[in-house]
């Protein structure tokens, strides 16, 4: 959702700039020039800013555990061979 319309900033692009270190309502504005045309966004980004720090950070899922990878078996020796076949189509006319 866009919390700035005039810059088209969203709560996405505020998120992501809080993981890389952002803290206040002024980096964001010196990131996304936020609140600089008519200003109405200033208490939703300072509001946002506040509850993505408050709240806990998101760790990654775990990665989930593959099964060891195991050797394919060996191809089982040929005791029969395969008949010949032939066959023809109408293109081999």
């Amino acid at each position: 959702m866009y919390l700035c319309i005039c810059k088209a900033v969203s709560d996405q692009q505020i998120r992501q700039a809080i993981r890389e270190g952002v803290r206040t309502v002024g980096e964001v504005s010196a990131r996304f020039g936020v609140g600089t045309e008519c200003g109405k966004c200033l208490d939703s980004i300072s509001e946002y800013v506040d509850a993505c720090l408050a709240a806990p950070p998101e760790v990654p899922a775990p990665a989930l555990a593959l099964p060891p990878i195991t050797q394919p078996a060996p191809p089982a020796a040929a005791t029969d061979t395969a008949p010949v076949q032939t066959a023809w189509f109408a293109i081999d006319l």
